[in-house]
């Protein structure tokens, strides 16, 4: 009976091991698939509003401004966006543990030379100044304060772009270069880019030199 107890023991653990082996070596990649949509998602919107842009100035027609709902979109997502930048800041400043839930791996992403730009500098804290820069620029086109506000459009749609292309290289070296996935970085990433795509058209219009033109297309 014990030879039999042995010889099973034995079977379990030549069988258990290899097992055990292989899953250890399969690289962790939750969230890759997110991160590589979402970074796709990013370059077609980079290479549509450079497409927009060009097309718009070329045919010099006029645009009418952004829908209510929409223009009021930019300061919601800004907040939205200030709101996660001050947490990944916060977590990058204290060095605490990232409640990163279900998807991904955001410690692993914020303990990374990549969380500091030129290696001083948190990314967060980055992102936090961009969001402010974005909505004090979006209150100063809204303002009669002269060429400020008429440029105030110009300056916003610049800082996306920016933003958007900064924020899809980060995007960019999570699933390929970090091998881990912050769901935090990627909800950033997401609200950089829909600002993007909502500042194109007042953009637009003060690049072709009349904010009070209607037009027949949109």
């Amino acid at each position: 009976m014990y030879f039999h107890l042995l010889v099973l023991l034995t079977f379990n653990q030549l069988t258990v091991a290899p097992r055990q082996i292989l899953a250890d070596s399969v690289p962790h990649d939750n969230g890759f698939t997110l991160a590589i949509l979402v970074l796709a998602g990013m370059v077609l919107s980079l290479l549509y509003t450079l497409g927009r842009l060009i097309y718009g100035v070329s045919k010099d027609t006029t645009l009418v401004p952004l829908p209510a709902w929409q223009d009021w979109l930019v300061p919601i997502l800004c907040l939205i966006g200030l709101g996660v930048a001050g947490y990944l800041s916060y977590i990058e400043i204290t060095l605490s543990q990232a409640i990163c839930g279900p998807v991904g791996n955001c410690n692993a992403v914020q303990t990374s030379t990549y969380a500091y730009l030129w290696g001083v500098l948190p990314i967060g804290v980055l992102g936090a100044g961009g969001y402010i820069a974005i909505l004090a620029a979006w209150w100063a086109a809204r303002q009669k304060w002269g060429w400020l506000s008429f440029y105030a459009p110009i300056a916003l749609f610049g800082m996306t772009f920016f933003g958007t292309v900064f924020s899809a290289y980060l995007t960019y070296l999570e699933p390929f270069v970090i091998k881990a996935v912050c769901i935090w970085c990627i909800t950033a990433s997401i609200l950089m880019t829909l600002l993007l795509l909502l500042s194109i058209r007042p953009a637009l219009r003060s690049l072709m030199g009349d904010s009070h033109a209607e037009e027949k297309i949109s």
